[in-house]
């Protein structure tokens, strides 16, 4: 499995390893492009997220820190992920600054080569870089020195990103962008989720509206145990910028986010499948739970069988330690995992925001300094 930190010109670059023995199979590659790539707030921000992954390569093409800043943000990513492997891209060899850096901790691969002039001494540059191990300094002096630097470096990521948040804008490049919220199974997690991230679409300026298309009386639940609720209709209620719906699909605006709770059983529920296909993003719920993981791909396949050839699986209470498995045991170029945190409060915006920017990222760009930045 790989996180890769691309530029926009190079986001192709490590597509062919999905069918290449170079790299355990299936391979996972996660992409995530942008023109200025901060990696200190990368560090800061993802740097524990990320420790299921095998690899991170970096295009240093997009980094926008400085040397000793770059050198900072590496080492901060590994204290945090002892085991993860470096790649470093540079086409052309235009970030010698960077290149320099990296030479201090030793003799380090650079990817250079450019695929459409000489495919094959840029498959032998990558399988040096996958096969190299970067050292680091080990004494354990050295790494309470380095714990320091994370630390500090950590801190003033965080000041500095805090300024950065009251500041975003985002622009939404669609309307009425269809979200399928599933469950695999009774009770996975598919109407909190979903309340999640109508929450949190709107806290970034999204127009979102909510559907229950079940009928499990779970809104009526919901208005009856929680405040500010405001009834418009007898199928329309709004709460809080967002507005929900009981089986009506609105119009004008950025986001549907419709809970499909135990409406998709079994091949019987045709007219949900063919619903749920005609959607642009499909989020399939479930937990970690050993017994329950045979159902997870039973729903996986029967997803695929009627036309979903996107899945965005979302599990939670889901092991450190289980993550890495996970990943592989249902991650490929048509299945994308993530682990989602515990929220007791269903309309929390925040909490199980990396993954929501991750899962519409296609969606929602980030303006930044006048530059469209693809959001992380």
């Amino acid at each position: 499995m790989m996180l890769y930190l691309c530029s926009h010109n190079n986001v192709n670059l490590f597509d062919w390893l999905n069918e290449s023995s170079l790299v355990d199979q299936p391979f996972m590659l996660k992409k995530i492009s942008s023109t200025q790539l901060d990696l200190s707030a990368f560090a800061k921000k993802e740097a524990i997220s990320i420790n299921y992954y095998k690899y991170l390569a970096i295009d240093l093409s997009t980094v926008v820190n400085d040397s000793e800043t770059f050198k900072l943000a590496i080492q901060s990513i590994h204290i945090m992920n002892p085991k993860i492997k470096f790649l470093y891209v540079d086409i052309g060899n235009k970030t010698s600054v960077l290149q320099e850096v990296l030479k201090t901790f030793g003799d380090v691969p650079v990817i250079t080569e450019n695929p459409e002039e000489d495919m094959s001494r840029f498959k032998t540059q990558v399988t040096a870089g996958l096969q190299y191990t970067q050292e680091f300094l080990d004494t354990e002096k050295e790494r309470q020195d380095n714990a320091k630097i994370a630390s500090n470096t950590t801190s003033r990521i965080n000041e500095d990103s805090k300024k950065r948040e009251a500041k975003k804008e985002y622009i939404f490049k669609n309307q009425k962008v269809m979200v399928a919220v599933i469950n695999a199974y009774q009770r996975a997690g598919a109407t909190t989720l979903s309340i999640n991230m109508a929450a949190y679409l709107n806290s970034i300026g999204a127009t979102v509206s909510w559907v229950e298309l079940s009928e499990l009386g779970h809104l009526d639940k919901i208005i009856n145990s929680t405040p500010g609720f405001t009834a418009v209709t007898e199928t329309r209620f709004e709460r809080e910028g967002v507005v929900y719906f009981k089986g009506e699909i609105p119009e004008e605006v950025n986001f549907v986010i419709n809970d499909m709770s135990r409406v998709i059983q079994d091949e019987s529920s045709e007219g949900a499948l063919e619903f749920a296909k005609n959607c642009n993003i499909v989020i399939l719920c479930g937990t970690s739970k050993p017994y329950e993981l045979q159902e997870i791909k039973e729903k996986i396949e029967l997803l695929q069988k009627y036309g979903c050839h996107k899945i965005n699986l979302s599990l939670s209470f889901t092991p450190e330690k289980e993550k890495a498995h996970l990943a592989d045991l249902f991650g490929n170029k048509h299945v994308s995992v993530y682990f989602n945190e515990y929220t007791p409060d269903m309309f929390a915006e925040d909490v199980n925001s990396e993954v929501f920017q991750r899962i519409l990222q296609e969606y929602i760009t980030e303006k930044t300094n006048d530059n469209m930045v693809k959001l992380f």
